[in-house]
């Protein structure tokens, strides 16, 4: 199976905010912490990034005049298979599947 290395930005127990780029295509998994439950979503938010976002950059997606990400879908973290570090590479099968279903984007 195809592997895709990844930076996380966050992580408990497994990373929690992972960017990656998958077919030429710069992706957002985000698995969410909720207040309310105390507890990590169980499910990664899925976002394409526009070519021209800094995901370094210290203004918030709110304030950003910038191109908004394009939701793609979501999957169970339990989806991913990571190495055995949990930080430096997973099976890229899950977001392959969720690319081949995206929808284009209309002219």
């Amino acid at each position: 199976m195809p592997k895709v290395a990844f930076e996380y930005r966050d992580f408990w127990e497994v990373p929690r905010l992972i960017v990656c780029t998958v077919e030429g295509t710069e992706l957002l998994l985000d698995s969410e912490f909720d207040e309310s439950l105390n507890e990590y979503a169980p499910r990664y938010k899925i976002y394409a990034m526009p070519p021209e976002m800094d995901l370094d950059a210290p203004a918030s997606l709110e304030e950003s005049s910038a191109p908004r990400p394009e939701y793609l879908g979501s999957i169970p973290v339990s989806a991913i298979e990571f190495d055995p570090s949990l930080r430096m590479e997973m099976e890229a099968a899950p977001l392959l599947e969720l690319l081949r279903h995206k929808k284009p984007n209309p002219l």
